[in-house]
């Protein structure tokens, strides 16, 4: 209580002499000060470091590394002197002087104040300037001294993780295992450090979770999680073994082993009782569990066997039917799946799930057959419905079956009548009916999507100078589609054999939208195709 009472008056006190608050909700970052030691500065000390640490917050390294510099010449005493220097080194890792930020700034912190922060911190750049020159062998043997002897300090964890970097690329299996290990059971864990170790975490139960570790890799995820989270974590991460393990021969044995033990490890941690709402749905989240195992296992007889003891113990309702229908779907049973779908305690939705499933086996009549019976029994939506027939057809090609639909659905759901109109319009689009659905985009209020499309239709019909024309009301009556409405002139007038009017039009999206994603695909559609270099903004670019 006193330690957070005196760090609010250290920023009090700061703030009232005009220290940027950027920096003080940075000084939890490595190469940051604490608010203790900005407070033990004299004022002479802490308006020289303020300017210093102005122009590193904006990145302007050159000035920032002499303001750094000249606080080591005026106070070359004072506490923050090993900080200057550290703040020196990394200016001078981003105006690309590696070698000298390592030589005379990150190992002279170390050689001249050892035993401070600053030092493990500087210890850490050493190692990720270094790998970071591509001199992984030297990072390597730097960073490992900093994981080692600072497990428990944020250089350490970044250390760690830099590791671990190294490894993934170089493919070094066992270095990374060993540094997920220490990330997740020996780094400091903190707001600034969590994400990492609890990243690591997962790794690390994956990796033992391949090797056939099934205690180990649950007691890696145990350090993140707890309760009922851990329990679907450690499914979430067995999946993937359990397949790969399941695909080889010789690894089979081993497939089967882990997911024995991950069953055996949810079965523990069913609540003693059941008596409770809260324990009886925790203990049937952790039978659905043991179904995602024994799927993954392709043990489909068990699966099927898990089923009828969830059913059991716990009763069917709509959700056990839903996995149960989901398994069917799985295995290209639909007709199974449709029977669960028809024991739904709500109607509407399992004949919902009827029509999508023979959407999916490809039987067009029958689902349109379902949509129909859904609009029957379910006056209140049937405009979803018949929307739903109208998008099955246009899925099988059906597009003037799907048309006379929507133009129902026009009339009949005022309210949204443009959404239809656009579905319309896109249905004779699809179906290659470009003066069908130019007329029902002409009837959209959705500009500039509206003229777009007319456009894109105009151009299929070889009507360029209409398609220009929109292009032209686009990019003067919406700004932000502008340069693409622009390009898009130039390749129409490509497109109706006008290669003057075409360079033109490429030119001048060069010159209005010099920093635009479309003036650079102009600019090298025209050296491509025309063999012409132009400079973007009619200024040439560094």
């Amino acid at each position: 209580m006193a330690g957070r009472t005196k760090q609010r008056l250290i920023l009090t006190l700061l703030l009232c002499l005009g220290f940027p608050p950027l920096c003080l909700a940075q000084s939890n970052q490595l190469h940051e000060m604490s608010l203790e030691r900005w407070g033990q500065l004299r004022e002479v000390e802490r308006h020289q470091m303020k300017v210093a640490e102005k122009y590193f917050g904006d990145r302007n390294w050159s000035v920032a590394a002499d303001e750094y510099d000249k606080y080591l010449t005026l106070y070359e005493t004072s506490d923050a002197a090993s900080h200057a220097l550290l703040k020196w080194a990394i200016c001078q890792v981003e105006l690309r002087r590696q070698n000298t930020a390592i030589n005379d700034g990150f190992r002279s912190v170390v050689d001249y104040w050892p035993d401070s922060d600053d030092a493990i911190a500087a210890s850490y750049y050493v190692g990720k300037t270094l790998k970071d020159i591509g001199q992984n062998q030297k990072a390597k043997t730097a960073l490992n001294e900093v994981a080692t002897d600072h497990a428990k300090h944020l250089a350490g964890v970044l250390a760690m993780v830099t590791l671990a970097d190294i490894a993934t690329v170089e493919k070094d299996d066992d270095l990374k295992e060993d540094i997920l290990h220490k990330l997740t059971f020996d780094a400091l864990r903190d707001k600034r450090t969590r994400r990492q170790c609890e990243t690591a975490s997962l790794q690390l139960a994956n990796i033992l979770f391949s090797k056939g570790a099934a205690a180990d890799g649950i007691k890696a995820l145990t350090t993140t999680y707890q309760d009922g989270r851990l329990a679907s974590e450690v499914v979430n991460q067995a999946r993937s073994p359990i397949r790969t393990l399941l695909s080889g021969e010789q690894t089979k044995p081993k497939a089967n082993t882990l997911a024995n033990e991950i069953i055996a490890f949810l079965r523990e941690q069913e609540p003693k009782s059941t008596a409770s709402d809260e324990d009886k749905t925790y203990a049937r989240n952790l039978c659905f569990l043991v179904v995602d195992v024994l799927r993954s296992a392709k043990r489909s007889p068990e699966v099927d066997k898990e089923f009828a003891n969830i059913a059991k113990r716990f009763g069917t309702d709509d959700q056990l039917l839903g996995r149960i229908s989901e398994w069917h779907v799985a295995n290209g049973e639909y007709a199974k799946a449709r029977q669960a779908y028809g024991r739904f305690e709500d109607k509407i939705a399992g004949l919902q799930l009827v029509a999508t499933s023979y959407r999916q086996e490809k039987d067009i009549a029958q689902a349109i057959q379902t949509y129909n019976k859904l609009m029957s029994e379910d006056a209140e939506n049937q405009s979803k419905w018949k929307a739903e027939s109208a998008a099955a057809y246009r899925e099988f090609n059906k597009y003037n079956e799907a048309i006379a639909l929507y133009q129902e659905l026009v009339q009949e759901d005022a309210g949204n009548a443009d959404r239809w109109l656009w579905e319309t319009a896109t249905t004779h689009r699809d179906a290659g009916q470009w003066k069908e659905a130019i007329g029902c985009f002409r009837q959209s209020e959705r500009f500039p999507e509206s003229y777009w499309e007319m456009a894109s239709c105009h151009r299929r019909l070889k009507q360029h100078n209409e398609a220009i024309a929109l292009y032209n009301q686009i990019a003067g009556g919406d700004k932000g589609r502008a340069p693409g409405a622009m390009l898009q002139i130039g390749y129409t007038e490509e497109e109706a054999k006008h290669s003057d009017k075409a360079i033109a039009a490429f030119k001048k999206v060069c010159r209005l939208f010099p920093k635009d994603q479309h003036a650079s695909r102009a600019h090298a559609h025209l050296q491509n195709k025309y063999k012409l270099t132009v400079t973007l903004g009619g200024a040439k670019q560094d």
